[in-house]
């Protein structure tokens, strides 16, 4: 990043309109991740600078195109690490199959059905989570 943009200071309705929000949305996010702390004018106006933008970017796409919760995302980014975000994605994986398996349907006896229902339920819980994106989107 240059001198130039590191200096680049947006105001909220600024900032809100780089990442395609309404500027509630920021002051909203402000309260429910500490992360996310813009500067403030002596008369309490807050200015937003390009690590800011970075942040909210990256919120967005947690809550939005990931569809996680606000506190899932909270705890993804308190957990960041740039070289381990991969394996993070394969223990959410792991932690939805889980909760899968224990829906009611999975337990009903160990007979051929049961699993074949389990395979029917594992497609429709994929095809959910792809309906849910689109409509987050």
């Amino acid at each position: 990043m240059s001198r130039q943009n590191e200096s680049k200071i947006y105001k909220i309705g600024q900032a809100a309109k780089l990442v395609g929000l309404k500027s509630y949305v920021l002051r909203f996010w402000e309260g429910e991740f500490e992360q996310l702390e813009p500067i403030r004018t002596p008369s309490g106006q807050r200015l937003y600078n390009e690590e800011h933008v970075e942040l909210i970017t990256r919120i967005k796409e947690l809550l939005h195109d990931e569809g996680l919760t606000i506190e899932g995302a909270r705890k993804r980014l308190d957990s960041f690490d740039p070289q381990s975000e991969g394996e993070n994605d394969v223990t959410v994986d792991q932690a939805e199959s889980e909760l899968v398996e224990q829906l009611p349907l999975f337990s009903i006896d160990n007979n051929s059905s049961s699993s074949c229902n389990s395979v029917i339920l594992k497609e429709i819980h994929s095809e959910l989570l792809a309906v849910r994106k689109l409509l987050d989107s």
